[in-house]
């Protein structure tokens, strides 16, 4: 079958950001389907573009591994002001045009990936000009989590126009895709019947964490070497404000004077630079930032660390679930989890893979890593229970034969 995605944020191999499409539709095209990826080459992580376009060239082709990328040229933005918004505009109007003039082919399924409303709806409008199958996959209560969050006030006209929104693209969907567990019972009180919801959680390309892994470059690996020998609490991912990456910092202080225990953070985000400076004005030498790697080079330094490490705002959103790549990471990696939020992990709780701290983050988090770091068998023991765990649900060759199970 053919089967067409539209996420404007999608990346492939060698860059860094969500690659939960990419993973999915390898092991879908060992399934012998057809997978198309309609996404923007400007990159949203590293706000940086990078293709290179033919003058007047808007889209371009690729193919990875079997799996086709149409690159979509987007004007580059630096914030979350009016730029970005021209951008994910840009998206739309190409990605939608392309399609639906100059593909040559004609898709059986196009999921249309809510990482904003307007990838959802040309997915739809892609979908109904095709006559082809829907799929909407919801990677955020849109808008629940925005109230949630405190970004909006559920009386903003926004919400209301956004509830609608979201009413009709669980109306028109054949299938609705959710990443969270919990999630299903917020869809469910829309009004949408069970029977056309499908689970399916985040997941790990498990060869990336074999015995052949893709080798630092020289200047990455000679940053960490100061990392040999001490225990490494690691944080991959986001540098932003529901990330909560605070804790770590105040952690860091706490233990300013153990020089056992060091933290590494990997990543970028608009928090990064705050970050920096709270580093520096507090001379946190058991603190590491470095920034945003390829997918491909996270098992490699998940390697040098021993405790992989998960901060969130405390919010009602996350009532839910979640399902962040860096979990999934960190149970490939055989690292114990240590989630800082005041929720209850199903994963890590039915994994015993972790601890979560719900409460004094900084302080305990700053005990647990002290008694981690003299207890080497219960570490070994939670990564273990994590790896296991993960072998039997999380890998994207079993999340696509679950997937290519609901599409047959």
């Amino acid at each position: 079958m053919n089967i067409w995605i539209f996420n404007h944020y999608a990346v492939g191999p060698n860059s860094s950001g969500i690659t939960r499409h990419y993973d999915l539709a390898k092991e879908l095209v060992k399934l012998g389907h057809n997978v198309r990826i309609f996404a923007s080459s400007f990159n949203h992580q590293k706000r940086k573009e990078e293709q290179l376009y033919p003058s007047k060239t808007k889209v371009i082709k690729k193919e990875y591994e079997g799996v086709v990328f149409y690159w979509i040229k987007t004007p580059p933005y630096y914030k979350n002001d009016f730029k970005r918004v021209l951008n994910m505009i840009a998206y739309s109007i190409i990605a939608y045009n392309f399609a639906v003039k100059k593909t040559n082919e004609k898709p059986d399924y196009v999921i249309g990936s809510l990482m904003h409303p307007l990838a959802a709806i040309i997915g739809l409008k892609v979908a109904e000009k095709y006559n082809a199958k829907f799929i909407f996959e919801e990677r955020d209560l849109w808008p629940q989590s925005l109230i949630d969050l405190g970004k909006v006030s559920a009386k903003n006209p926004l919400v209301f126009l956004l509830d609608k929104l979201e009413s009709y693209l669980y109306k028109k969907a054949d299938k609705i895709i959710l990443l969270f567990k919990d999630a299903i019972q917020y869809v469910k009180s829309k009004g949408v019947e069970e029977s056309k919801i499908l689970y399916l959680p985040n997941g790990v390309d498990i060869r990336r964490y074999g015995p052949v892994r893709a080798n630092l470059p020289k200047e990455i690996d000679e940053r960490l070497e100061h990392l040999k020998g001490k225990f490494v609490a690691i944080y991959t991912g986001a540098h932003g404000l529901a990330n909560n990456l605070d804790i770590i910092l105040d952690s860091a202080r706490l233990l300013k004077d153990n020089h056992n225990i060091h933290f590494l953070l990997v990543g970028d985000g608009p928090e990064k630079k705050r970050l920096l400076n709270i580093k520096e004005k507090f001379r946190l030498e058991n603190v590491t930032f470095i920034d945003s790697v390829p997918k491909e080079y996270i098992p490699s330094i998940l390697e040098k660390a021993d405790v992989g490490l998960l901060p969130l705002k405390n919010s009602p959103v996350f009532k839910w679930g979640i399902s962040p790549n860096k979990l999934y990471d960190y149970m490939a990696a055989s690292l114990p989890i240590i989630l800082l939020c005041n929720i209850n992990e199903p994963t890590i709780i039915n994994s015993e893979s972790g601890i979560i701290i719900k409460e004094n983050f900084a302080k305990n988090l700053s005990e647990e890593l002290v008694r981690l770091s003299n207890q080497k068998d219960l570490v070994n023991k939670l990564g273990s229970n994590g790896r296991s765990y993960l072998e039997k649900f999380h890998t994207w060759s079993i999340l696509a034969k679950k997937f290519d199970k609901e599409l047959r």
